[in-house]
């Protein structure tokens, strides 16, 4: 059976548009709905594009930090501590 799929993911991605065509629909996706011919031709090329398929997996991960970071920001959570030195260096400097 393994064979079997492996020799139509090779046809379809003869079939299929290239990688360097298809790949802004991957952010788009992101962003918007697409349309069902996109979201075809999205879900075909990342069925025989491995590659594709890390990349739009990094491009989620990404998405969901810069979400958590924003929410952190927002919530005043930032992590980031100044110290009292830096604190009065700065207030100097704006004045």
């Amino acid at each position: 059976m393994s064979k079997i799929k492996s020799k139509l993911k090779e046809w379809l991605a003869m079939k299929t548009a290239d990688c360097k065509t298809v790949s802004p629909l991957f952010s788009n996706e992101l962003d918007r709905k697409l349309s069902i011919s996109e979201k075809f031709r999205v879900r075909l090329h990342l069925f025989t594009c491995g590659a594709c398929l890390n990349y739009v997996s990094n491009l989620k991960f990404m998405r969901e930090v810069f979400r958590s970071q924003e929410e952190n920001l927002e919530n005043g959570n930032s992590g980031i501590r100044l110290s009292p030195e830096a604190k009065k260096r700065i207030k100097q400097k704006l004045i």
